[in-house]
């Protein structure tokens, strides 16, 4: 995972200058609220205010989201970043997703992203000629067994992935995905909690992801988001615990016999 967070950070860097440039000529970031999302059955998770913003493309982009379990899921429309032109070209497309969580249920053990969609790259060029995903998870812990905290607890993780038209030559479509967690487990355990009993029940969440593309003058490059998933994940409540510490146990020992 280490890999994955020196590569985010690289990545970041490339297009935080070419955000900066895109982003001045905007004055005021376009955002739309999709409401509020109860998980299906009804019972463990509230999904608050899920808003999705953009500062480098109009939106939507995500769209609105359907709910699968526990799982906020988007399917994407026109979520895509494309490199073509006379000269070097970069295209970075940056959106944003905010929502709150809350739970009278088990207690909030982290997120999985995963996300997935297709590139494509023509002509000729070098490493220069890319694609890339990246995504980050800030999370503000902001309510433990019900209670709200006076210093929120902060969670962060992210990961990218990219690919060159040298490493991947021009075939049609290809695929690429992205799949990486967040757990609180840490952060709980070094602000003084326990997080099997210190139960996390509230929490704010932004989720920033781009693509982007660059091609050179003999070249053109497309990368686009197809799905777009938020699941979140539980701490086992004591009596799953207990089964799982049983089974180890009778496997431990039938593997001593």
């Amino acid at each position: 995972m280490m890999s994955l967070h020196i590569r985010a950070r690289a990545f970041f860097s490339i297009v935080a200058c070419v955000l900066s440039i895109q982003s001045a000529g905007i004055s005021q970031a376009a955002a739309i609220n999709y409401g509020d999302f109860s998980d299906i059955p009804p019972g463990s998770v509230m999904y608050l205010d899920v808003t999705e913003s953009s500062f480098s493309d109009p939106v939507p982009l995500y769209g609105a989201p359907t709910i699968i379990g526990d799982m906020l899921d988007f399917d994407p429309f026109g979520f895509g970043a494309t490199g073509s032109g006379s000269i070097p070209y970069t295209d970075v497309t940056d959106g944003q997703l905010n929502f709150s969580m809350t739970t009278s249920g088990p207690g909030i053990a982290g997120l999985t992203l995963f996300e997935s969609g297709d590139y494509r790259f023509t002509g000729s060029g070098t490493t220069t000629t890319s694609v890339g995903a990246a995504a980050s998870i800030s999370v503000e812990i902001t309510h433990i067994n019900g209670n709200a905290l006076l210093n929120y607890i902060n969670v962060f993780a992210s990961a990218s992935v990219d690919y060159n038209i040298v490493s991947n030559p021009p075939s049609g479509l290809q695929q690429w995905t992205l799949l990486f967690n967040i757990n609180f487990a840490n952060a709980l355990i070094q602000a003084g909690y326990n997080p099997q009993v210190d139960l996390v029940t509230g929490a704010d969440v932004a989720i920033d992801n781009q693509l982007s593309a660059l091609s050179e003058t003999t070249s053109t490059s497309i990368i686009a988001k197809k799905n777009f998933q938020v699941t979140t994940t539980y701490v086992p409540e004591p009596t799953s615990l207990a089964l799982l510490a049983c089974g180890a146990a009778m496997i431990f020992r039938r593997n001593r016999h």
